[in-house]
């Protein structure tokens, strides 16, 4: 605690020992949360000192639109002001609200008991204070720390697009559809089904432009740091003028806000109702549409009064029931140099997986690869079960311009790169590059196409990564199998339909 030449009392939200109270400050009537240091003689007391958590009635859910953050990811030099509190400019709420001993975290929204654990606590002193072990990656909540709203202004520019494209007619009429729902007052959802290819990016363009004129801030929010890394300097060449920031694990923004936020699912959680406009791109993607914490991540970045735009190209049957019947699907069955996808060629090569285990490739594989490299010209991309048969097949190849990357390789974003950059032939991969990355020219293998993860969106997503430039519209896709499944038929009639509308 210290004094300023204006009198104000300040404290460093950094290492102290956090109580709170309910307080009617001198002159108000709305009784707010304060950290005791902030008490002044004439305030209405209306409580006793207490961690936040313990403070009954629980605290209202803050109306402050912005930032939620733990106090430890406050930068190191700000101090608040008894004034930011009372005039609503910063508020606390709890980081895990306790209702009859049910706990549940509001950063994340995670309720599971399972999901809380116990431990030592330095700031209140117990040795029974409770974490939310279910977003611990991101800095530990607790019943007795609460997050701090900051409120963000952000400038909107004025001249903003550097594209000099052009969109077919079928990406100006799914754009339309995007701009028309902004504008809509009931309406606020609107699934954009795309084909792989179609350019779903650039249809993104026109509404990016009408919610900067309107002042409204946008995200893009994504399942995955690999589009995130995708994404993002595609949007910032596109929009150099526009501050635009994007967020994943080890982002060094990720404390950061902007109008325009290019943020995996699980970055949003640092958010609270920020958001006018929401597009959440491949909303069928691992892990997203298996997390009901992302989903409960998302919906809190956004303001109640958000538009929502789902983009994939295999959308979910319960949301296609959801918004068809009242015409809330924009439908683009057409990549956009016009060519129809490559349709995958379902081959059995017999129990592919003996001859990994004894350092070999299948015979099929091998020869269809070298008369690939020979002939086709293009690079490979070749999908596997798991991390541990991508590393048996990158160590059975042995070659230098041959690599594999999956979730766990710490250099994953710097291969993906020069693969882009045709530093290397082929890479072998996990399903992790199934959806939102863009290679120019490239021939595509799924290696044991049997396996489980393979799903028919998973397989659909990952045909779609052959064929996506107009200089080369083709590319060959194989899915090698030791038995086929209804995963493999389905995913090819998918295709075929697509192409035939």
């Amino acid at each position: 605690m210290k004094v300023t030449k204006d009198g104000l009392a300040v404290f460093f939200l950094g290492g102290m020992h956090l109580k709170c109270v309910w307080v009617v400050p001198k002159g108000q009537s709305e009784r707010i949360v304060l950290p005791y240091e902030y008490i002044q003689e004439d305030d209405d007391v209306q409580s006793d000192p207490a961690v936040i958590s313990h403070l009954k009635p629980s605290p209202q859910r803050p109306t402050l639109q912005g930032k939620s953050l733990l106090i430890r990811e406050l930068p190191e030099q700000w101090v608040l002001t008894r004034h930011q509190f009372t005039s609503g400019a910063v508020q606390l709420s709890m980081g895990i609200s306790l209702k009859r001993s049910a706990p549940t975290c509001n950063r994340c929204g995670n309720y599971d008991k399972e999901q809380f654990a116990t431990f030592d606590c330095y700031w209140c002193g117990r040795n029974q204070c409770l974490y939310c072990r279910s977003c611990i990656m991101m800095g530990k909540v607790t019943t007795c720390t609460p997050l701090v709203h900051v409120p963000v202004a952000e400038p909107f520019p004025g001249k903003r697009l550097k594209w000099n494209g052009v969109l077919t007619k079928e990406q100006q009429s799914a754009s339309l559809q995007m701009i028309d729902l902004l504008h809509h007052t009931t309406d606020n959802e609107l699934l954009i089904w795309a084909v792989c290819g179609a350019g779903k990016t650039e249809m993104l363009f026109p509404l990016i432009i009408e919610a900067i004129d309107q002042q409204k801030t946008l995200l893009i929010a994504t399942p995955r740091t690999d589009v995130v890394l995708e994404l993002f300097p595609r949007i910032r060449q596109a929009f150099p003028q526009l501050h635009s920031i994007a967020l994943y694990g080890g982002s060094e923004e990720r404390f950061q806000s902007a109008p325009l936020v290019i943020s995996t699912t699980h970055q949003t959680r640092r958010f609270f109702q920020y958001f006018d406009v929401v597009i959440i791109d491949e909303i069928d993607a691992f892990p997203y549409h298996f997390d009901d914490s992302l989903r409960f991540a998302v919906n809190k970045a956004a303001k109640p009064s958000a538009k929502f735009y789902y983009l994939s190209a295999t959308p979910p049957q319960p949301l296609i029931r959801k918004l068809q019947s009242n015409n809330q699907i924009a439908m683009i069955n057409r990549r956009y140099h016009g060519y129809p996808l490559p349709v995958p060629v379902i081959k059995w090569i017999g129990d592919w997986r003996s001859y990994v285990e004894r350092k070999k490739l299948p015979p099929k594989l091998t020869s269809w690869m070298k008369r690939q490299q020979q002939e086709s010209g293009r690079q490979l991309l070749i999908f596997v079960p798991s991390i541990k048969v991508a590393e048996q097949v990158e160590a059975i190849i042995a070659r230098k311009d041959v690599i594999c990357v999956h979730s766990q390789h710490s250099d994953r974003k710097e291969i993906v790169e020069a693969f882009r950059h045709k530093q290397y032939y082929c890479l072998i991969t996990t399903t992790i590059l199934e959806r939102g990355v863009t290679f120019p020219s490239v021939d595509v293998v799924v290696l044991g196409a049997e396996n489980d993860v393979f799903t028919i969106a998973a397989l659909v997503q990952i045909a779609g990564r052959a064929g996506r430039s107009k200089e080369d519209p083709k590319g060959d896709v194989l899915f090698l199998h030791d038995g086929t499944t209804i995963a493999m038929k389905q995913a090819v009639k998918q295709i075929k339909r697509m192409n035939d509308k």
